[in-house]
Order: C-alpha cells, then structure tokens, then sequence
C-alpha cells in the first residue's frame, strides 16, 4: 500500500538512523576517553570488578612508598654504620700508639686529644644514623614495622641498639690493652648490626620490587578489562560515519517517493 500518511521507508531509515547515532555516540566516547568500560552504564559488572582493581592500584602505591621509606632509614644507618667501621681502625692506631709508655707527656696528650675526637665522632656517627625520627644503629631506637602487602602484612627493620663507644684517656700500655678489648667487642656489636641492616635491607627491596611488578600485573589485567580497542574502535567509527551519511540519504529519499503519488491524479 502507497500512502501519504504513513511513511514506511522514511519509519525505517529514521529508526535505524536513530540506532546508528547511539552506535556513533558510543564509538565517540570510546576514542575519547579511551575506555571501553567508563561508566556503570557502559558495562555494570566490569565497571564494578575495575573499580576494586584500581583500589588494590592504590593500595601497591602506598605500601611501594611506605617499603622505600624503610629502604631509606635501613641505608641511612648502614652509611652510618659503614662510616663508624672506617673510624675504628683509626681509633686502634691511636690506640696501639697509646700503648708505648715511652711517649713523652705531650705527645700522650695529643695523641690522647686525638683518640676522643675520634670517640666522639664515632658516637656522633651512631647518634645521627636517623631518618624521620628513627634510628636503626645506635642505642635506643626501636624495631621498624612497614607494610608489605595490601593485606597489612608487615616486614621487620631491626634496631640492633649498638651503644656508644666508650674509651677515655689512656695512660699506659695495661689501660691501652683494656681499650683495645672494649674496641673489638664494639667493633664486634657494629659488624653483626651491619649484618642484620644488609639482611633486612635484602628482604625489603626484594618484596619492594615484587610489589611494583605485582602493581604492574594488575594494571595490563585492568586495562584488558576496562580499555577500548583503539585500532578497532577507529574502523568502528569511520564505518558508523558512513552509516549516518546513508541512513540521512534513505531519509531524503524516502521522502520523495510520496511525490510520485501525484503522478496518478494528473
């Protein structure tokens, strides 16, 4: 049937002309925004699933950050540490010159002046092994709890609690041989401290790059979750485009056909 009326064809081109147009808003956004998931409209359940995994992004940023700060404060006290090493063999040359009784009271002096600079410094160097506030070498300090996992797992920076080194003026060769004993226990305290920051530095930046590559892993899976195919959504759109010009030709098209009608009252 051929009517004025009702305008079949041009019923049909809108509608798909309509369906097209939701098809090329969609393909628009995509190319936009670069997601194929950008809103809970898009795709509930996705969108829901992304939304924990960019939660858990975070969450690795953090704890990454909070493992740095602690690879951080166990560095700060192993240079420490390292820089008290070096000064000890200074303080037993001083020490073995101490030794000889034969030193005129001047040169004891000096020499005498000398090993408490040194004492001081290494001291120095024990009280200032800090970052923010904690101190993993010298005396007083506290083990260092860092989260290591998004779950609140924990990983452990001993303080090995070395305590201040103690040698006064030495006036012959016995308070010499005393110094030198307490110097190798000192030094023997320092290099097991030394060990137990290595150990715990170790393990702390083993599990800092399990986590960024954990962080990693989860960003690709999200992205194969939530991102738009660009290549395809490209074809996509251009093919969309071409649809529309067609589908506004059909319309134009359709239209004319009730013309011919007045051929068939003339």
């Amino acid at each position: 049937m051929t009517s004025v009326n009702t305008n079949i064809g041009a019923i049909l081109a809108q509608k798909f002309l309509r369906v097209n147009a939701a098809e090329l808003a969609t393909t628009q956004n995509r190319v936009s925004s670069g997601l194929r998931v950008a809103t809970v409209t898009d795709d509930a359940s996705s969108f829901a699933v992304a939304a924990g995994i960019r939660g858990d992004i975070k969450a690795y940023t953090a704890v990454a950050a909070a493992l740095q700060g602690g690879v951080t404060a166990g560095t700060v006290a192993v240079s420490a540490g390292e820089q008290v090493s070096n000064r000890i063999g200074d303080i037993k040359a001083k020490l073995v010159q101490l030794s000889d009784e034969s030193l005129s009271s001047a040169s004891r002096d000096t020499y005498n002046a000398d090993l408490a600079s040194m004492v001081e410094e290494v001291n120095n160097y024990l009280a200032q092994a800090e970052y923010t506030g904690r101190n993993l070498l010298g005396s007083g300090g506290d083990d260092l709890l860092i989260v290591s996992n998004i779950d609140g797992a924990a990983v452990t920076l001993r303080n090995n609690d070395v305590a201040d080194l103690a040698i006064g003026s030495i006036a012959g060769n016995a308070e010499a041989q005393t110094a030198l004993d307490d110097l190798a226990t000192f030094k023997g305290e320092l290099d097991t401290a030394l060990a137990n920051l290595g150990a715990d530095l170790t393990r702390i930046k083993s599990q800092t790059e399990f986590i960024k590559q954990t962080e990693e892993t989860v960003r690709i899976g999200l992205g194969a979750l939530v991102d738009a195919d660009l290549a395809r959504e490209s074809a996509q759109l251009s093919a969309n485009q071409v649809r529309q010009q067609l589908g506004v030709q059909a319309i134009g098209i359709a239209n004319q056909q009730p013309q011919t009608l007045l051929g068939l009252f003339r």
